[in-house]
């Protein structure tokens, strides 16, 4: 994580030197952006499905108590 972190902020330092501090602003946010999603995709993959989370789910639950 911490590495990835460093390699992000190193391409956006180099790509920003390059085309002024504006733009430099622009590319880190939107690279630290797109880590964030990433990791957010990460944790939603690694947590279990809920039970009961759909209409299909109840009625299953419903009609094997009857």
């Amino acid at each position: 994580m911490k590495l990835r972190s460093l390699a992000v902020f190193g391409v956006g330092y180099v790509l920003g030197a390059k085309a002024g501090r504006e733009r430099y602003v622009q590319i880190v946010e939107a690279l630290q952006s797109a880590s964030q999603r990433l990791d957010d995709a990460r944790r939603q993959r690694a947590k279990p499905a809920r039970q009961g989370s759909n209409g299909l789910d109840s009625y299953l639950d419903e009609t094997s108590r009857n």
